[in-house]
C-alpha cells in the first residue's frame, strides 16, 4: 500500500504541475510562424505550402522537465479560400507523455478587397501514456494493477480568424470537447481531465521596402478553465530575404528572445530562447527551441506570384472601371436618343395638329359660307310665305310648343345623365369603351418606348382615381397612354384645356390616328 501510496501522489504531483502552468496545449515560442497549431482558421493564411519541425526542451535545470517535438504541414487550395493542415506532436513530462495528431481544415471568404473572415475546424487523437518503467517500486505488480499505462481520446478545435488589411485577429477554443481519461477507478478514481482552453492572439504588420521587411507588434492571451490567464506580448522583426529577429514578455514565466536565418530560398532556421524572471527562475534554469522550415516554392517565385496576383486584380479592377464608364456612356447615348425619338414623334404630332387644325379651319369657312347662303335664301322664302302656325288654331301653336318644349328637356336630361358618368363625359368617349388604336383623337397624358413604362402610368393614374388605357401606334412603335378618345378635334382640345374638368393637373396633348 505505501507503493500505491507513492505512485497516486507521483500521478497526482505530474497531473497537477501540469494543470498549474496551463501548459495541456503544447508551449511553443516561434508559434507565429505556426499560428494553426493553436487555431485551425489560420490553416493556409499565407498561401504557401510548407512544412515545419520544431523541438523545445524547457526549464533545462529541473530533471523531468517538459520535453516537445511537433511536425506541421500547412498549405491551401482553390486559389486560397480553402487552407489545411496536419500536425503530430510528442509532448512529455517525466513520467507522463502526450501524443497526439490533428487535421485541420479552414475556409476563408474574401467580404471585401481588404477584409477577409474565416473559420476552421480540427479534429484529432491524444493517447495519455504513463512511463512506468520509470517508476521506482518494491512490487512492480503493484502498478499494472491499479494504473493503466496507456489511455487515449477523440479532441476537437475551433476557430476564427478576421483580418483587416494589416490587422489579423483570432480566437480558438482547443480541447473542445473537455474529456476526462481515466487511468483507474480501484481502488480510488485516477482521472486525467483534459480542460478546455481559449487561445486569442492579435497582430499588425508594418511593411516595408515593397513588403519585404515587417514589423509585428503580437499579442496572444492563453487561459483555460479553473486556471489564469497567460499573457505574451511581443515584437517580431521579419527581413524576408535574410531572417528574423524578434523578442516577448510571456507573464508570470519570462522573456524569450528569437532569431532565424534564411539558410535558402526555401528553408528557414530558427532558435528562440528563453528565461525565466519569476521567483523561482534561477532553480528552472533555461528553455531553447529550435524551428526548420521548409517551403515548397522559394520566396521569389513566391514573391512573383504574389506581384502576378496584384497585377491580374489591378487590370481586373481596371477593366471593372472602363466596363462602368463605357455603359454609362452607352447609357447616356440612350437617353440622348431617346430623348430625340420622343421629341421628333411630339414634333411629328405638332405638325399633324397643325395640318388638322388647317383643314379644319377650311371646312368650317366652307360651312360659314354655305350657312350665309341658306341663311339669305331662307330670308327670301319667309318673305314670300307666310308662317305655318299663323294659320293653326291658337290652342294648337300652343300645344305644339309645350310639345317642342318637353322633347328638349328630355334631351337635356338624357345628356345630363350621360354627363355624370365617369369624369363628366359620356360614356363613349372613356377608355374602357374605346377601341384602343382605332382612328379618333386622343386625350393622351404620357408617350414611352417601352410598354413597361406605359403601363406604371396607367397604374399611378389609377390610384388618382383616373382610368387610363394604352395604344401602340404601328407607325412609330411608341406606347400612348390616353384618358379620352373623341371624334373630332374641337372636343379632344376643349377637355384638354380643361383639364378633364379640372380632374388632372399634369401635360396633356392629343394624338391623332387615321
Amino acid at each position: 500500500m505505501k507503493t500505491m501510496r507513492k505512485i497516486l501522489a507521483l500521478l497526482a504531483f505530474g497531473m497537477m504541475a501540469n494543470l498549474a502552468t496551463a501548459q495541456q496545449i503544447p508551449l511553443y515560442s516561434n508559434y507565429f510562424f505556426t499560428p494553426y497549431i493553436y487555431n485551425p482558421a489560420m490553416s493556409g493564411s499565407n498561401g504557401v505550402t510548407e512544412a515545419t519541425f520544431l523541438h523545445r526542451r524547457q526549464w533545462t535545470g529541473i530533471q523531468g522537465s517538459p520535453e516537445t517535438s511537433a511536425l506541421a504541414v500547412n498549405g491551401s487550395l482553390n486559389e486560397e479560400k480553402v487552407g489545411w493542415s496536419i500536425y503530430g506532436f510528442s509532448d512529455r513530462t517525466d513520467i507522463l507523455s502526450r501524443l497526439g495528431i490533428y487535421g485541420n481544415y479552414a475556409y476563408h471568404v474574401k467580404i471585401t478587397d481588404d477584409i477577409s473572415l474565416s473559420g476552421g475546424i480540427g479534429a484529432g487523437y491524444l493517447n495519455q501514456n504513463i512511463d512506468q518503467s520509470a517508476v521506482r517500486a518494491r512490487d512492480l505488480g503493484d502498478i499494472f494493477s491499479v494504473v493503466a499505462p496507456n489511455r487515449g481520446a477523440f479532441d476537437i478545435n475551433i476557430g476564427l480568424k478576421l483580418a483587416v488589411q494589416n490587422f489579423t485577429l483570432g480566437f480558438a477554443a482547443p480541447q473542445l470537447l473537455s474529456q476526462n481519461v481515466v487511468y483507474a477507478t480501484n481502488p480510488s478514481d485516477i482521472n486525467y481531465n483534459m480542460i478546455r482552453h481559449y487561445v486569442a492572439t492579435a497582430q499588425y504588420d508594418f511593411k516595408f521596402a515593397g513588403e519585404k521587411q515587417v514589423l509585428s507588434p503580437i499579442l496572444m492571451v492563453r487561459t483555460a478553465e479553473s486556471v489564469p490567464a497567460q499573457i505574451d506580448a511581443g515584437l517580431l522583426y521579419n527581413m524576408k530575404e535574410y531572417g528574423f529577429l524578434g523578442a516577448m514578455f510571456r507573464s508570470n514565466y519570462g522573456i524569450t528572445i528569437n532569431a532565424g536565418v534564411n539558410l535558402s530560398e526555401t528553408l528557414t532556421l530558427g532558435y528562440a530562447y528563453d528565461f525565466s524572471t519569476n521567483t523561482y527562475g534561477s532553480n528552472f534554469g533555461t528553455s531553447h527551441e529550435f524551428m526548420l522550415t521548409y517551403r515548397f516554392g522559394s520566396n521569389k517565385d513566391n514573391e512573383r506570384m504574389q506581384n502576378e496576383l496584384k497585377r491580374l486584380k489591378l487590370n481586373q479592377r481596371r477593366q471593372k472601371d472602363e466596363l462602368e464608364e463605357t455603359v454609362d456612356e452607352k447609357l447616356e447615348e440612350f437617353k440622348d436618343s431617346y430623348k430625340d425619338d420622343i421629341q421628333q414623334a411630339l414634333e411629328e404630332e405638332k405638325k399633324k395638329m397643325v395640318e388638322e387644325l388647317e383643314k379644319l379651319r377650311k371646312q368650317a369657312e366652307e360651312q360659314g359660307n354655305r350657312n350665309n347662303n341658306n341663311t339669305n335664301q331662307g330670308g327670301q322664302q319667309n318673305n314670300q310665305s307666310n308662317n305655318p302656325n299663323n294659320n293653326m288654331p291658337n290652342n294648337q301653336a300652343a300645344n305644339n310648343n309645350n310639345n317642342n318644349d318637353n322633347a328638349g328637356s328630355t334631351n337635356n336630361m338624357n345628356q345630363a345623365a350621360n354627363n355624370n358618368a365617369g369624369m363628366n363625359y359620356p360614356q363613349e368617349n372613356l377608355p374602357a369603351n374605346v377601341s384602343p388604336g382605332s382612328p379618333g383623337y386622343y386625350v393622351t397624358a404620357g408617350v414611352f418606348g417601352q410598354q413597361a413604362n406605359a403601363q406604371r402610368l396607367a397604374n399611378k393614374l389609377a390610384t388618382q382615381n383616373i382610368d387610363a388605357r394604352i395604344f401602340q401606334d404601328p407607325g412609330n412603335s411608341f406606347y400612348y397612354v390616353y384618358l379620352l378618345k373623341f371624334n373630332s378635334y374641337g372636343e379632344a382640345d376643349q377637355a384638354k384645356a380643361s383639364q378633364l374638368n379640372g380632374r388632372f393637373n399634369g401635360d396633356l396633348w392629343i394624338k391623332i390616328l387615321k
